[in-house]
């Protein structure tokens, strides 16, 4: 039997930041304050109630400790399978006018995974590396040689160094990562529906159980609690 795989979404929700502040700006077409990771959240939990993401072995990770020393996502690095496919989504500081980028993209299966699976939408720009001026550092690292396809999904923002303080991002931005999320997942769960079609066929047997949609808010308290430095 061909192992049973999970898309995973992994979406950092803590901050760097005290206090935040957003709002609404031109109209309501972009958003100005304190986006890392508040864009990122937001757009996966807008892929969450689009309903779009209600298919068999989808998770959603909500992690802790990407600012300080990625505990959240070595907590779920442990419950990864070789087979999964992980998106890291998070902000970019990538200099671009595309909607979402797709970064850290080099392994040619993932990228033609991507690549199908996206193509109808036409303002995505895909990088093998990391464009980002402000930081190269996220949760891809952590689960890269773990699973069988690891890659960040981006929101791009503009206005200055999203660790340091309020950036602005279009709210068209966070309407394309959440549409992403979903087209991605669908192409996994067709992916994975199609390599279990033989073993369905066959008398007496059956292919993997799944499960629906899962959500997990990750906290300190689940592992060892994240020491700032």
């Amino acid at each position: 039997m061909k192992p049973q795989s999970s898309f995973v979404i992994s979406c950092h929700a803590d901050t760097g930041f005290r206090r935040h502040r957003c709002r609404l700006e031109r109209g309501g077409t972009v958003c100005h304050g304190h986006l890392d990771n508040f864009a990122g959240v937001k757009a996966v939990m807008d892929a969450f109630f689009s309903g779009g993401l209600d298919r068999e072995n989808v998770r959603i990770e909500l992690t802790y400790g990407e600012e300080t020393d990625f505990g959240g996502a070595r907590a779920v690095l442990r419950t990864l399978s070789k087979e999964d496919t992980v998106v890291v989504v998070d902000v970019t500081g990538a200099k671009t006018r595309a909607d979402i980028t797709i970064e850290k993209c080099a392994d040619p299966e993932t990228a033609r995974f991507v690549r199908e699976a996206l193509a109808g939408m036409p303002k995505v720009a895909m990088f093998s590396g990391c464009p980002d001026p402000v930081s190269d550092s996220d949760e891809t690292d952590v689960y890269r040689g773990r699973a069988r396809r690891v890659f960040f999904l981006g929101i791009p923002c503009s206005g200055g160094d999203y660790n340091a303080g309020r950036v602005r991002c279009r709210m068209q931005s966070l309407t394309a990562a959440a549409r992403a999320l979903t087209l991605l997942a669908k192409a996994h769960f067709q992916e994975a529906r199609a390599g279990n079609r033989d073993l369905r066929k066959r008398p007496g047997a059956s292919g993997p159980r799944t499960g629906r949609c899962r959500l997990a808010a990750r906290t300190a308290a689940q592992g060892r609690r994240p020491q700032r430095t």
